[in-house]
């Protein structure tokens, strides 16, 4: 989530308020990230005692995007209860959810835990997507292209969920298939700096 100054009224101002507007801007941004952390959505998870892994994409590249354009908190992360191998992502029921990059989808389907969810392949760095608690039908269909950005559905609480949430995964070779889910933590902070 951003918080954007105003062009105009930033513009016009005396030189001293401008000053004020710019520092009290940088103090909300600094402290964005940290308050996003401490919010769950109501599932309690301990803060961690040692900082995430690094993303596992290339930063220089920006061909990767949140998946919740937007407002948003984080819940659970990867290992928070039995079989948790994601990050909860809180947000309004029916917000638009976005793929995080160029993509195939590969699967949609719906299941008595995960819900409704689609899950996204991207071929070009071996990785697989999951977006899982999905409202409805997923705005894509099996075998389409997706790019980064794109609507693919929208937040709900199907399946096993408790409130509005995206539940994402990363997995590093096929979903499901030989390949291992690894924590998004790092690459979902990442994008969502930029996003």
């Amino acid at each position: 989530m951003r918080t954007a100054v105003p062009y105009k009224r930033v513009a016009h101002a005396a030189p001293k308020r401008v000053v004020a507007v710019l520092a009290c801007a940088v103090g909300i941004v600094a402290l964005a990230p940290a308050a996003a952390q401490a919010q769950t959505g109501g599932a309690g998870v301990p803060a961690p005692t040692t900082p995430p892994p690094a993303p596992t994409t290339t930063p220089t590249t920006y061909e990767q995007v949140f998946p919740v354009p937007g407002a948003h908190t984080f819940g659970d992360g990867f290992g928070a209860g039995r079989g948790h191998r994601g990050q909860d992502i809180f947000g309004a029921c029916g917000e638009p959810l976005v793929a995080v990059s160029w993509a195939r989808v590969i699967f949609i389907g719906k299941h008595r835990r995960a819900g409704n969810y689609i899950v996204l392949r991207y071929k070009k760095i071996k990785q697989d997507y999951a977006y899982m608690h999905m409202a409805g039908k997923p705005a894509v269909r099996k075998k389409q292209k997706v790019r980064p950005g794109q609507l693919v559905g929208y937040m709900g609480d199907t399946g096993n969920a408790s409130g509005c949430h995206l539940h994402f995964e990363i997995w590093m070779g096929p979903w499901y298939r030989g390949g291992r889910a690894i924590n998004p933590l790092a690459d979902l902070q990442y994008w969502d700096s930029y996003s």
